[in-house]
């Protein structure tokens, strides 16, 4: 039997914020989710490959199963980006979320993949571009930073699975920057990056047995133990480092380790941080449904009337439904882009079709209007 490796990758919009750094994903401000009021809050996201991706060889779009793409429960996301449900349909430009949001890519078109999303509420199939995608490396890679010293047998490597922001491109060389405990700027060849890697739990700092050292943020990690040396790193959301030895009063050598980056370099006792990145918190909170139903769990989800079926609902969900004439309704949930507007077909709020796979969502309790405050 064949075993399908899930992977990951990550969707972003590329927008870049300064000062420290406190999230792990960069974010959009300021967008309207789905046609709803502008909300001030922000948007990110990040992206699991499932089901292998598949397009024609003509460059034509490939049937797909889009239920079936959706049916694995095992995800955790959070977080968003622009999408839209079908291509062709309008854009839903995110407010919310500063965090990571792990999807699975189902289908490319061209410059386009489709993710499937899987929110504790529900499940959905959406387009993106590829450009939103963080970028994942695919091996131990050494990153070059500009200026360094050509001697210096000091050094930073991403390690596989990290993901990175894809900053510019020059030849067959991608220009990243990694925000994790360290930040690391510069360039790497363009095949140890990639859309998707192995799924992998999160390692933080692998412990050395070495004495360590607490520093600020911001603290830079350099290629020699003085001001000019070449800068390999800064510290962003970490703060402990394992010292290999002291050079003098104000230099230390240092190495650093955890599941995604490693560093060996110098740092400076007395120094002025360096301007590391960040993701600012929303300002304000996302914009949400008044609901007025309640969804039986497993009710499908199109993309418009008569469109097509792009997901479901998962449990009994609190929902804005309203009358699309003809059979059809508006329904509209929240998600961490905001307020998004599906279709769903019935006779009645109370009697949506419902197309989860058996097995995939809790069985339906409640088909009744909730409560509105």
């Amino acid at each position: 039997m064949g075993i399908v490796r899930r992977a990951r990758a990550s969707l972003i919009l590329d927008v870049v914020f300064a000062n420290v750094r406190t999230v792990f994903i960069a974010a959009v401000v300021c967008c309207t989710a789905c046609g709803a009021a502008p909300a001030p809050a922000t948007a990110s996201a990040t992206t699991r490959t499932a089901p292998a991706a598949r397009h024609g060889g003509s460059g034509e779009r490939a049937p797909i199963d889009p239920i079936a793409a959706l049916a694995p429960p095992d995800a955790s996301d959070e977080g968003a980006g622009q999408i839209r449900l079908e291509l062709g349909g309008a854009p839903i430009d995110a407010p919310g979320g500063n965090r990571p949001l792990d999807v699975a890519i189902v289908e490319r078109q061209g410059n386009l993949v489709r993710v499937a999303v899987r929110l504790p509420h529900a499940r959905f199939l959406a387009w993106t571009d590829r450009t939103r995608l963080l970028g994942v490396i695919a091996r131990r890679q050494p990153i070059t930073s500009l200026p360094a010293s050509p001697t210096s047998d000091m050094f930073v490597a991403l390690l596989p699975g990290a993901r990175v922001h894809k900053l510019a491109h020059k030849g067959e060389h991608t220009q990243v920057r990694y925000v994790g405990a360290i930040e690391v700027e510069g360039w790497i060849p363009d095949g140890a990056l990639v859309d998707a890697g192995p799924v992998r739990d999160y390692v933080g700092r692998v412990p050395t047995g070495r004495r360590t050292i607490m520093v600020l943020p911001g603290a830079v990690i350099r290629t020699e133990p003085r001001w000019g040396g070449g800068e390999l790193g800064k510290l962003a959301l970490g703060y402990i480092l394992d010292v290999i030895k002291d050079v003098d009063d104000s230099w230390v050598e240092v190495a650093y380790t955890d599941g995604d980056i490693d560093i060996h370099g110098y740092v400076s006792k007395h120094a002025p941080p360096g301007r590391i990145h960040r993701v600012s918190d929303p300002p304000a909170p996302l914009p949400t449904v008044t609901p007025n139903h309640k969804l039986a769990s497993g009710t499908c989800l199109y993309s418009r009337p008569s469109g097509d079926i792009v997901g479901y609902v998962v449990g009994d969900v609190d929902a804005l439904v309203e009358d699309a004439t003809g059979g059809w309704w508006t329904v509209t949930l929240d998600t961490p882009w905001g307020p998004v507007a599906f279709a769903s077909k019935g006779t009645a709020p109370t009697s949506l079709a419902a197309c989860a796979p058996p097995g995939s969502v809790p069985p339906a309790a409640a088909t009744t209007a909730p409560t509105v405050p």
